[in-house]
This record gives structure tokens, C-alpha cells and sequence, in this order.
């Protein structure tokens, strides 16, 4: 901004005019008008940096100094030397204008910081300027010791509840002056007695202003123990008059003083010790508060403040009682006592020094039985602020003394601490009678004493020989009162965490005792457990237990009457709303509970008064039908009916039961038809046998065996699957173990009687055992399809059966090869004749057949390692001809389709080309299987003559 000299023509220089007052008088625009000042407030616009060149140019002519009434204005008559101070000083002159202008002057401060950030010089100069008191006493205001000295400036106040002034860099200048100064050498009282003043350091810490500039002052200040001394006093003051959000910065300060390592260290530590004393003792109505005190303990002077933790931790019973503390708000009060816990748990001592860059090593054993014996001497005062069993109850106690028991846990380490913990057994029982006896739906004390009557039954076997002497478990522990209330949300949470160490504690006392054991399965509490907390809430933990404690007592023989009894009530129990929730822990109990024949036979036969013929066996079957279960429940559901099938088949043997006992037929086939599907899947895609695969077997193996219209049904399923994959063109993958199940199957169905209903088992069988001859035809398959034909009743089935085609079909294409073996041919040579009317794919097969086996043969000459094998393949199809001759239908299309496939052959010419094949080979060897095939084209007997 160009300018010109003053236009109050009192003087002919800027400097010179006598009655100067600053910019506004001085500094115009070339053009004339508003000034720039005036238009843009104070803020000046550089239109280039002015850095002195030589130091000489830093230099003040001393003459011009006068003496001035407010010590802590500069004022000059004379001239600068250097265009830099010149203009410096015109900024300087501006700072009269900088309350008006507070929400703008954040610049301002932060040239003259960079300024000082320059060299020594530049330092020099704002000193003997007076520029730190200057500005530390316009951020004063009123409260400056000098405030009387400026009574006609504008004091106006700076700052609204919005927005506060940016003083930051006026005090980062503070502080660059104060580091890089010597104090006795280069600051005249005025500027320390205004930058030590107390009010200066309490309305930075209340405003948050700059605080490393702020705490770089303390270290140089705080050398000195009266000011330490001073300034812990006056942030004592400052913390009791903010609330718990705007504490850091007196924390800040708090710690650079005590950090400060001289002589006088100690005594500033038990300073700052009583000061936090101090604050926490005054602010008992305000948890909040009393929290962040013990916060910074635990996080800033454990870690960095050794000696304050020693003090702490010496005076720690003084604060034991903030753990259960029952002033205030809930979530107050419950921030409170977590802060508490975490701090004294840091307080400890470690066993050993802690290595730089190392995880903190455990705590001292001594100093931790110090305070388990000090929080147990509590227990009283903790049961105390809960109120008591029938009265009203105000506010709420259910986290009261959570923190504090969770404490009294911690501790709990060595056998030295067990026995303090056994020697207060007895308080420790009463106060979770107390606790429970508030009935709160959601108790996290009761929560945190559960864990710790767990904690010392794991550790201490004195505590659990009293738990069991006492006959504690079904007295009192099996009472606890328990709410599962599934509308909240938060009840189902703090339930899924609570029921666990619960049900350990019942767990670990049951396994000690039998007599425990035996209380507790048959208590009607335990009974309430089974069903809400182990079948219908998906409480796994807690589940888990309940069921091991469960299945402890039903192995032992004694529990036979028990099982009975639970048994008898699925009779009328509906479960279909257990098997929806939670399938898989509802079929385990009752795997657990078929441990014997006995108990197998009445789940199986015992029927519903209300729904007669209705088994629990039948219940289960059916609840297969009805849902498609995931994540391991049709594993557990095969399991526990594979376990209820074991007794089936003895007991019809002993004529103990009949079928019909079971159930209704319709329920058993829907449950036998999916169980043949589910099988079925499994062994798609699954080839490697599981657990799974097995236990359906073996249910379906017991259900076709007891039931003769469960095996009509299952005959049926795998027929039509097996029918399925071939239509697809892919043989299916058939193990050995369902290959073995399927004939069984196949065996039993062809053997029924024969009905006039459709679909026939007896033809369902037959049909299953030709698909399974075309995967395999081993000699149990085709002795039971040779049984079939030789029956009069049956042998129809086998002539007509669609399937008889599938299994011609692989007989004469990729089953060629096993021609020539007895049982095969026997069977071939008694059916084919018989087949009414041949199918167009079985001629094909055998016509390529022929084609290619004469190919291969006479490919190979003699002494061929190939030519063995090329005349066995050669002689099945051979054999196979013979066959297919046997039937007249068959004869002449095999004939015309041979004859196209070799190129429309004649007599004559089909003789020349075989002569040629015996050429330069024995034909003794291979004359047969030549024969066979070449008679079988032959137009007449002189053409078989010739050949």
C-alpha cells in the first residue's frame, strides 16, 4: 500500500509530527479517502518481507528514549535508523486499536511470533520495546498489574460464548523470548513481573491458550520453588472451578512442574499430591470429575510421574472406597468406579524394573496382597451402600459395586491370596444373598461375585470343600434368581454373559461331588435351566455346561428313573418350537437320554394320550420333513435316530414291538423318502463318507426293515434317482457301502409279495436291481435278477421293465468287455431271447462294437504285444453276437446295421477281407471268435460253408 507522509501538517515526517497518534493519523491512501486502515481494520498488508540485511540495522538510537508514565509503553522523539524498526514500530503503535479488533488480531500476534523467531536481535529489539508486557497486559485486561496505568485505553471486553480471541501466538512470542533469554540480563523487572504474574498463567490455562508455549515457560520459570509453589496453587484453584471437560490443561501444566528434576522435585510432588487429594475431596458430588483425576493418575503419572505413584500408592486405601462410591448419577457413577479400579490396578508396584520399549512386568506378589487384604476389609462398607432385601428401592444398585469386586478378582493371584479370600468366605457368600435377593433383572454386581465364586473355586480347593460341605449348591446357588426376558434386548445380552460362569460354578461343584450332582439334575430349577437356558435361548457358553452336566449324570446307572421320567414327558411335549430355536443342542438331549434299550423303546413306542399312535420317535422323524436344517442339525438329527433305531430291529426280532407300534405308515414314509433324499444328496456331492452319510444308513436300513411300506417308498426314491442320473448321461458315483444298502434294499423289495398296486415294490426292486447292474454287474446283483426271471410271478417285470433297457444299453457299449464271463452270459442268454422288441441304441452299440474290435484285430500282426488284448475284445463281441443271434428280432437289424457300419459288405467280399485278418497268424488261436462274427453275416449256409 503506497505511502505518503502524515496530512495533519503538524510535521513534515511520519515520526516527526508532534501530536502523532498512530495509523490512523499517519497513514493514508495515495488517493485520499477512507484510509486502508480504517477499511480493513488493523491488519496490515505486506507487499514485501522487510528483513534486515546487517544486524546495524536492528540498532534504536537510545537518545530518543524518554521517560513515560505507564512503565510499560515505549515511546521515541527521534527517528529510526532501519526501515525495519520504523516499521515495526508503526505495528507497535496499532496495539492500542487490538481489543476493538479481537476477532481479526490472530495475524497480528503471529508476525511478531515469527519475528521473534528470527535471531537474537530481533528479540533484543521486541524487549526494549516492552513488547511481551505490553501484550500480556492487553490479554489481562482489567486483572494487569499495570491496568491503572491505562485507564483513558479501550479495556472493552474481548471475546463472546461463541468465539474466544486467538492469543496462541502472543504467548508462543512469550515463550521464544523467555527460552532464548538470559532473565537477569535481558528483562527488566516490568516484563517478568507481567509475564510471572499468576493471572497470567490462570486465564491461559482457563482459555486453553497455547499450552507448549505455556508449559516451555513453566520449565523456565519453575526453577524457582516459590513460583512452583504459586502456580500449583493457582492451578489447584483453576481445576476446582471447571468441570470435567476442560481439566487437560491443568493436567498439562500439572505434569510439566513435577517433571522438573532438581533438589525441590519431592516437595513439589507432595504438593501436587495434596493438590489432586484436594480436588477429588471437593468434588464427591461430582463423579465425573473425581474420574478424570484418576484417570491422569493412571495414564500419565504411573507411566511418568514415579515418585507421584509412590505417594499415590502409599495413600491407595484412601481411595478403595471410590470403587462402590454411591454418589451421583448411574453412568457418573459407574465411570467412576471403572477410573478407580484401572487406577489402583496401575498403582501396584511391578516385581521387577520395566524395561524401556518392554511389556510392564507383573505386579509385585507382596503389593497385591496388601490390597486384596485391604479390599476385603471392605466388603462390609461395599455391602453397605446396596439397600436392603425388601426395601424400596431408589435410583439404581445394579452396578453399585461391580468395579469393586471386579478388583478384589484381579488380586487374586497366588495361594497366599486364596487364603484370604477363603478367610472371608463367609461375607462373600452373604453378600451375594444380599445381591440376589434384590431380584434386578440385570445385576452386574451379582454378575462380577459369580465370576468371583468361580475364580476361587478354580484356585482354591478349600473354598470348594466349604461350597460343598455347606450343601451350598441346592440351598442357595440353585435359588439364584435368573430373568430371560426375550422382548429386551439388553436382558438377552446381559444374560449371555452372566448365565456362563453361572453354570461353570454349578459345573465345577457337580463334578467334584456325586451327591451334588444327583441334587442338582433333579432340582426343579435345573429343569427350568434345560429348557429356557439351554433349548430355547441361544445361550451357547451356558448350554454347553448345562448339557455336560446333564450327560454326567444320565451315564451313571443311577439316573435310570430320571431318564424315564424326561422321556415320558416328550410324550405330550411339544417341541416343535425347540427344533426351530435351537435343533441341534434339543436332539443331543435326547441322544443323552437314550442311553440305554430300554429308554429307546419307549421313545419309540410310548404313544400321546392326546394324539394316539404318536411316538416321540415319530415327532422327531417328522420334524425332518417339516424343516430344512442348517449348520450341523440333520447331522445331530441322524445321530440321535440312529441312536433311537438301534433298539428297533432286536426288539421286533423279539417280537417286543411291531411296525405298527412305530406310528402311522404315512408319517414313517414321508420321514423314509427324505432320508433317501438326503442320502442320495450326500452321496452326489459328497464322495467321501462322513458320520452323516453313515447314521442315515443305518435309519434307513432299520425303518425298511421294520416297515414294509417304508421300503416300498425307499425303493421307489432310489430307483427314480439312479433313473435321474442316467437320463443325465453320467454314471453316478456309487461307493461300496450305499451299493451294498441299495441291493439289500432291491433284495427285500423284489421279494414282496406281488400286488395289483402301482407302483409294485416288487417291480420297483427288480428296476433298482438292473440300474444297479449297469454300474456294477457283480454276481449277487445278477443272481437276484436270475431269480427274478426264473419266477413266474416276477420274470414279466424283468422282460418289460424300462430299466431293462438301460442295462442292455451298457451290456452291448461300455459293458462289452464283460462278455465271456459265466454269470453274466448265463443271464444274458436267458433274457435276451425273451425281449419283445430290441431297442434302437443297444443295436448301435453292438454294430460300432463289431466294427471296431475287426479294426483293432487286424491293426495288429503277429508278435504284437497289443494282439492279446485286441482278440479278447474281439471274442466278447463275439460272444455278444451269439447272444443278440439268439433273438430272431434282434438278429436281422444287428445284421443290416453290421453290414452298414463295415461299408455294405458282400459274402464274398467279407470272406476275402476275414482270410486276410488269419493271414500270418495262428489261426487256431482265433478262429472261434472269426467264426462267430462272420456267420452271424453270412446270406446262407454256402456262405458259412466258405468261411
Amino acid at each position: 500500500m503506497p505511502v505518503r507522509r502524515c496530512t495533519c501538517k503538524r510535521s513534515g515526517s511520519l515520526h516527526a509530527c508532534a501530536s502523532h497518534t498512530g495509523p490512523r493519523c499517519c497513514i493514508r491512501n495515495v488517493g485520499g479517502g477512507t484510509s486502508a486502515v480504517q477499511r480493513r481494520g488493523w491488519t496490515p498488508t505486506l507487499e514485501r518481507v522487510l528483513t534486515p540485511r546487517k544486524a546495524e540495522d536492528m540498532e534504536v538510537d537510545e537518545s530518543d528514549r524518554k521517560a513515560v508514565t505507564n512503565p510499560i509503553v515505549y515511546e521515541h522523539t527521534g527517528r529510526p535508523k532501519s526501515v525495519l524498526v520504523r516499521f515495526m514500530d508503526t505495528l507497535l503503535d496499532m496495539a492500542d486499536d487490538l481489543p476493538d479488533n479481537w476477532r481479526n488480531f490472530e495475524q497480528y500476534f503471529q508476525l511478531f511470533y515469527e519475528f521473534a523467531s528470527i535471531g537474537p536481535d530481533q528479540r533484543r529489539y521486541l524487549l526494549k520495546r516492552r513488547v511481551m508486557a505490553r501484550f500480556i497486559d492487553i490479554f489481562l485486561a482489567e486483572k494487569s498489574p499495570y491496568a491503572e496505568f491505562s485507564k483513558k485505553r479501550n479495556r472493552g471486553k474481548m471475546g463472546d460464548k461463541a468465539t474466544q480471541p486467538e492469543f496462541g501466538h502472543m504467548v508462543g512470542m512469550c515463550a521464544v523470548l523467555v527460552k532464548n533469554g538470559d532473565l537477569q540480563r535481558d528483562f527488566d523487572e516490568v516484563d517478568l513481573e507481567i509475564v510471572k504474574h499468576q493471572e497470567f498463567f490462570s486465564k491461559s490455562l482457563y482459555n486453553n491458550v497455547n499450552m507448549n508455549a505455556l508449559c516451555d515457560l513453566v520449565a523456565v520459570f519453575c526453577t524457582s520453588y516459590s513460583f512452583s509453589k504459586d502456580l500449583l496453587e493457582t492451578t489447584k484453584q483453576g481445576m476446582n472451578s471447571v468441570n470435567a471437560s476442560f481439566m487437560q490443561p491443568y493436567f498439562q501444566i500439572l505434569t510439566r512442574v513435577l517433571a522438573i528434576e532438581d533438589q525441590r522435585q519431592s516437595d513439589r510432588t507432595k504438593i501436587g499430591y495434596r493438590l489432586l487429594k484436594f480436588i477429588v475431596e471437593e468434588n464427591t458430588k461430582h463423579p465425573k470429575i473425581v474420574a478424570e483425576v484418576f484417570k491422569y493418575v493412571r495414564d500419565t503419572a504411573v507411566p511418568r510421574l514415579p515418585l507421584l505413584r509412590a505417594i499415590f500408592w502409599q495413600h491407595a486405601h484412601l481411595f478403595q472406597e471410590y470403587t462402590y462410591f454411591a454418589q451421583g448419577e448411574t453412568s457418573e457413577l459407574e465411570l467412576l468406579h471403572g477410573a478407580t479400579r484401572s487406577m489402583l490396578q496401575s498403582l501396584v508396584p511391578p516385581a521387577a524394573p520395566v524395561a524401556e520399549g518392554k511389556q510392564p512386568p507383573e505386579p509385585s506378589e507382596e503389593s497385591v496382597h496388601a490390597l486384596l487384604a485391604e479390599l476385603l476389609e471392605h466388603v462390609a462398607d461395599a455391602k453397605a451402600q446396596l439397600p436392603k432385601v425388601g426395601e424400596d428401592q431408589t435410583g439404581d444398585h445394579s452396578s453399585q459395586i461391580a468395579e469393586f469386586l471386579r478388583l478384589i478378582r484381579w488380586c487374586i493371584r497366588s495361594s497366599a491370596q486364596k487364603q484370604l479370600v477363603l478367610q472371608h468366605a463367609d461375607e462373600l457368600l452373604d453378600l451375594f444373598s444380599t445381591i440376589d435377593g434384590l431380584k434386578n433383572l440385570m445385576d452386574k454386581n451379582k454378575l462380577e461375585l459369580v465370576q468371583l465364586l468361580l475364580d476361587a473355586v478354580r484356585v482354591c480347593p478349600e473354598f470348594k470343600a466349604k461350597l460343598l460341605a455347606d450343601d451350598y449348591v441346592t440351598s442357595k446357588l440353585l435359588h439364584t434368581y435368573i430373568q430371560i426376558d426375550s422382548a429386551v434386548p439388553a436382558s438377552i445380552t446381559y444374560n449371555e454373559a452372566a448365565t456362563p460362569p453361572f453354570y461353570e460354578l454349578v459345573h465345577l461343584l457337580c463334578k467334584a461331588d456325586e451327591h451334588t450332582l444327583r441334587s442338582v439334575v433333579t432340582h426343579q430349577n435345573f429343569s427350568w435351566a434345560i429348557t429356557f437356558v439351554y433349548l430355547k435361548n441361544n445361550f451357547q457358553k451356558a448350554g454347553e455346561l448345562i448339557e455336560d452336566v446333564l450327560r454326567m449324570y444320565c451315564t451313571s446307572p443311577a439316573s435310570a428313573a430320571f431318564r424315564k421320567e424326561r422321556i415320558a414327558k416328550f410324550v405330550e411335549y411339544d417341541f416343535r418350537d425347540d427344533l426351530e430355536t435351537k435343533p441341534v443342542a434339543f436332539m443331543r438331549y435326547i441322544g443323552i437320554l437314550l442311553q440305554s434299550n430300554e429308554d429307546r423303546i419307549q421313545f419309540c413306542t410310548t404313544p400321546s394320550i392326546t394324539t394316539p399312535r404318536v411316538t416321540p420317535f415319530l415327532k422327531l422323524a417328522q420334524a425332518l420333513v417339516d424343516r430344512q436344517w442348517k449348520g450341523g442339525a440333520l447331522e445331530t438329527w441322524a445321530e440321535t435316530m440312529q441312536n433311537a433305531c438301534q433298539c428297533l430291529i432286536t426288539a421286533q426280532s423279539e417280537s417286543t414291538i411291531h411296525s405298527e407300534n412305530i406310528g402311522p405308515s404315512v408319517i414313517l414314509k414321508d420321514v423314509c423318502a427324505g432320508v433317501a433324499t438326503e442320502l442320495c444328496n450326500t452321496v452326489t456331492y459328497d464322495a467321501a463318507w462322513s458320520r452323516l452319510w453313515d447314521n442315515l444308513r443305518l435309519v434307513l436300513e432299520t425303518l425298511t426293515s421294520i416297515n414294509k411300506h417304508c421300503l416300498a417308498v425307499v425303493v421307489c426314491k432310489l430307483r427314480d434317482w439312479f433313473k435321474e442320473q442316467f437320463d443325465k448321461g453320467a454314471e453316478p458315483y456309487v461307493p461300496d457301502p450305499f451299493y451294498d444298502m441299495c441291493l439289500s434294499v432291491a433284495s427285500r423289495a423284489a421279494m414282496l409279495p406281488v400286488s395289483a398296486r402301482r407302483p409294485s415294490p416288487s417291480a420297483a426292486g427288480i428296476d433298482l436291481a438292473l440300474l444297479l447292474a449297469c454300474i456294477n454287474m457283480t454276481k449277487d446283483v445278477l443272481d437276484l435278477l436270475f431269480w427274478c426271471v426264473d419266477q413266474p410271478s416276477t420274470s414279466e417285470f424283468v422282460v418289460f421293465s424300462d430299466c431293462l433297457i438301460f442295462f442292455l444299453s451298457h451290456c452291448f457299449g461300455i459293458g462289452i468287455t464283460q462278455m465271456g464271463q459265466p454269470h453274466v452270459d448265463v443271464f444274458l442268454k436267458r433274457v435276451v431271447p425273451q425281449v419283445p422288441a430290441p431297442a434302437p441304441q443297444v443295436v448301435q452299440n453292438l454294430a460300432v462294437h463289431v466294427k471296431q474290435s475287426l479294426a483293432d484285430f487286424t491293426a495288429c500282426e503277429q508278435g504284437d504285444t497289443k494282439l492279446a488284448s485286441a482278440a479278447s475284445y474281439l471274442n466278447s463281441v463275439a460272444v455278444a453276437v451269439d447272444i443278440v443271434c439268439g433273438n430272431p428280432n434282434f438278429f436281422v437289424l444287428v445284421k443290416a446295421q453290421v453290414r452298414r457300419e463295415l461299408g455294405n459288405l458282400t459274402s464274398q467280399e467279407l470272406c476275402q477281407q476275414v482270410g486276410a485278418v488269419l493271414q500270418g497268424k495262428r489261426q487256431a488261436d482265433f478262429q472261434l471268435c472269426i467264426a462267430n462274427v462272420t456267420s452271424m453275416l453270412s446270406d446262407n449256409e454256402e456262405g458259412k460253408t466258405k468261411i
